[in-house]
């Protein structure tokens, strides 16, 4: 019993049940409420990005490279060089004739013209060309000869 003896209304009743339409439509409800929300916050996100990225100044272009410093200084060599440092590199070893060669020594150029050691540069061919392919100093200061023949020229 309460305070006053009586007994609250409602207490020996069992709980309202909500109808199954009801509940799939509160569901319903609720879930395009939460993905409405979702979308116009990302919005408000994309915006505020939008606008940092146009407020932010462009980066400076590098100067471009005089044409006498050739392959070392990033200048694609032309396709007759391609093609004597292919031809020397096959007189090599015929393994060292792909594509992927040019780009190894175009790295090996950059190497040789920033002034790293030659028995480091001999270490770096080694390892870019592959210890299957270049097995010793030997080759690999062959390979840096042809390079610098070839590519690091101007």
């Amino acid at each position: 019993m309460g305070i006053l003896g009586k007994r609250s209304p409602g207490r020996d009743r069992p709980p309202k049940r909500h109808s199954p339409l009801k509940a799939l439509l509160l569901t319903a409800g609720t879930g395009f409420v939460l993905v409405a929300g979702i979308g116009v916050i990302g919005d408000r996100v994309s915006r505020a990005h939008n606008a940092v990225v146009a407020s932010t100044p462009a980066p400076a272009t590098a100067v471009p490279a005089s044409p006498s410093t050739g392959a070392s200084a990033g200048v694609s060599p032309g396709a007759s060089r391609v093609r004597a440092l292919m031809d020397a590199l096959r007189r090599i070893d015929p393994a060292l004739g792909r594509k992927e060669s040019v780009g190894r020594a175009l790295a090996s150029c950059r190497d040789l013209t920033a002034g790293t050691d030659r028995a480091e540069a001999g270490r770096r061919v080694r390892a870019r060309f592959g210890g299957a392919v270049v097995t010793g100093p030997r080759k690999a200061e062959r390979i840096l000869s042809v390079i610098e023949k070839t590519l690091c020229t101007p």
